[in-house]
């Protein structure tokens, strides 16, 4: 066929390569064919660089939000649409997901601009602080990452769409939301999922930590499964220079 192959580049993660999509951070049913913009998933704490210079706004229909990615052009080839930039970019880099259970968990980011499918995985296994994604505030129009975070044990495989019998994806119990302001400053959230249904009490809990010598406003910030869930989300602001941690315990 005349569609486009997804770039052979260290930092692209391809996303369920045996399907359709081909490696594309799309529907595993949706081919990347001339005309398309073709969102791909970066590794951990980078953010994908490329997306349609046509795009005027970031919500509405009239914004162009799927034009993110690689355009495949009338041969099948993909191209940049600003060929000075890599495919991928490391984030802000203040961010990580630090996992103190026994077993490993995902948190799985939105495809924005995309398809707003949370295909981009980050697996953290025990005792191991993996980097997120905080786009800085040049990214699209400002816009920040937002992870589903998967209950436990999960893996890459557990980033896709859920529902009410498997709460992975966006069923899964915890929302976190990341990105820098134009003012330097980082803001970083966590909430519960409204659509996570499953019994809570065995739930891992959740917290915001700074790490060491920096400066974040709004702590303490934390969800405890087992004492409810009433209003259970928070904001906190990372000053420049300062790291926080995502700890899952």
């Amino acid at each position: 066929s005349n569609s486009c192959k997804l770039p052979l580049d260290e930092d692209i993660v391809p996303v369920t390569p045996r399907y359709s999509n081909k490696g594309f951070a799309m529907s595993p049913d949706e081919d990347c064919t001339p005309g398309k913009f073709c969102p791909y998933a970066c590794r951990p704490g980078m953010y994908s660089a490329q997306w349609s210079p046509h795009s005027t706004c970031h919500t509405g229909p009239q914004c162009g939000s799927h034009l993110g990615g690689g355009y495949c052009n009338a041969n099948g080839t993909l191209t940049k649409p600003f060929p000075e930039r890599p495919w991928c970019e490391p984030g802000v880099g203040n961010v990580g997901l630090l996992n103190k259970l026994k077993q490993p968990v995902s948190a799985c980011q939105t495809v924005y601009p995309g398809n707003e499918a949370m295909l981009i995985p980050t697996v953290v296994h025990p005792s191991e602080n993996e980097t997120m994604n905080v786009p800085p505030s040049k990214y699209w129009f400002g816009t920040s990452a937002h992870y589903y975070l998967n209950p436990a044990p999960s893996t890459r495989k557990e980033c896709r769409w859920g529902n009410h019998g498997n709460p992975v994806g966006n069923w899964s119990p915890y929302v976190l939301g990341m990105g820098q302001a134009s003012d330097g400053l980082t803001y970083i959230s966590l909430n519960w999922n409204p659509e996570f249904t499953k019994d809570k009490p065995h739930l891992y809990k959740v917290k915001i930590e700074c790490e060491e010598g920096g400066e974040c406003l709004g702590l303490p910030c934390s969800i405890d499964p087992s004492q409810g869930t009433q209003g259970g989300g928070c904001t906190v602001t990372l000053k420049k220079g300062s790291r926080a941690n995502f700890v899952v315990y």
